[in-house]
């Protein structure tokens, strides 16, 4: 049978209801659909950078280094002689020795004119033998009345007489003896001999100089050793001991090393510095009176270090590059040690840290770059 007019009025009702609903739903599920296609698009990170340039890169390494006092001092001969004469008014003919010469002990650095005491030793040489002839003469005479003093022919006074000529005579023998010494001794010192071996450091002998006692002619190096006396504050002298190896600077490129010989066992009590005695090698170029800067060894420490040259300096503040994720470079503070032949005691790093080496001087802080492979020439240029 036929439904009537209200029936089919709710069905219609029903069937667009329904209608609407399945829309719903399709826009709905349609609508999930293009949210999830566009998510992915949404959340992409842009690409990383290109990198801006090839780079070599080191590690630390772990090593022993030793520590130092940092010190300066001058050079100076560690045994100085003042040689002179003692002969007065006698006048110098020869200088056979300059400053800078080697010389053995004994060897004649100058000579003395001798003419008048030569005449005068030989005038002394006849009156001793003048007077040994006395001696032996008044000898003879008292051993004779020895010999016959019982007999009764000298009284006593002429024996006892005989016996004071003898004792004259040995006396002025003794007498004329003991000045030729004199001139001998006055002689050898027309001649200045070498004391020691040594380096002439100063010469103020002249040919024609009138020599007089107590004034230098020469000054000796013993043994041309030389020393380097270090100042430091009291507070570090008990860190030295004897026997510690020394490294002084002589000029940009060149270093000689010493030994510690002794310190000081007394302080300034005005500067309260104290002195090391440092001895130097054998032609050392290192000069008496000179200035120098060294370092004294007092330890030893385990330390990670760096070669010298990858360090770079900001504002009086050391640091380096390091390579992280992704190459990207990070400048990174650091605390330097101890320094020691091209390497540095750093701070504040990893063990494990890549960095940078060739080419830090052109990287920039968070700029990505290429590590080069070992062997490979990193590329600064770009």
């Amino acid at each position: 049978m036929n439904p009537n007019p209200s029936q089919r009025h709710r069905f219609a009702t029903a069937v667009a209801m329904a209608g609407l609903l399945v829309a719903g739903a399709a826009f709905v599920v349609i609508g999930r659909h293009a949210d999830a296609a566009r998510a992915p698009k949404a959340a992409a990170s842009p690409p990383p950078p290109p990198a801006a340039l090839t780079v070599q890169t080191v590690a630390p390494q772990r090593q022993t280094l030793q520590t130092s006092l940092a010190a300066s001092g001058s050079v100076q001969a560690r045994d100085e002689l003042a040689i002179g004469s003692d002969a007065g008014g006698v006048r110098l003919l020869e200088v056979t020795a300059d400053v800078g010469a080697r010389v053995k002990r004994g060897q004649l650095l100058a000579r003395g004119d001798d003419t008048q005491l030569l005449a005068q030793l030989a005038q002394q040489d006849a009156q001793v033998r003048q007077a040994r002839a006395d001696a032996l003469q008044a000898q003879a005479n008292l051993d004779r009345a020895e010999s016959v003093k019982d007999a009764g022919v000298y009284s006593t006074e002429a024996l006892q007489t005989r016996r004071t000529a003898a004792e004259a005579a040995a006396a002025r023998l003794e007498l004329a003896l003991a000045q030729r010494r004199e001139l001998d001794a006055r002689l050898a010192q027309t001649r200045v001999h070498a004391p020691a071996d040594g380096v002439i450091a100063r010469r103020t002998a002249t040919v024609g100089t009138v020599m007089q006692p107590g004034v230098e002619l020469f000054r000796l190096i013993r043994g041309g050793q030389v020393e380097w006396r270090a100042e430091l504050p009291d507070t570090a002298l008990g860190q030295v001991e004897p026997g510690a190896r020394v490294r002084l600077r002589v000029d940009a490129v060149r270093t000689v090393e010493g030994r510690v010989r002794v310190v000081a066992p007394t302080v300034d009590a005005r500067t309260r510095n104290g002195t090391v005695h440092v001895d130097l090698p054998a032609g050392t170029p290192l000069r008496p009176g000179s200035h120098a800067q060294g370092e004294i060894e007092v330890g030893q420490v385990q330390a990670w270090t760096l070669p010298e040259a990858v360090l770079l300096s900001r504002d009086g503040q050391p640091f380096v590059y390091v390579v992280g994720d992704h190459g990207m470079a990070r400048a990174m503070p650091v605390q330097t040690g101890v320094r020691r032949d091209g390497r540095v005691q750093v701070l504040g790093l990893a063990p494990d840290a890549r960095v940078v080496a060739t080419g830090a001087g052109f990287v920039k802080d968070g700029e990505r770059v290429q590590v080069a492979a070992d062997g490979a020439p990193a590329d600064v240029g770009s």
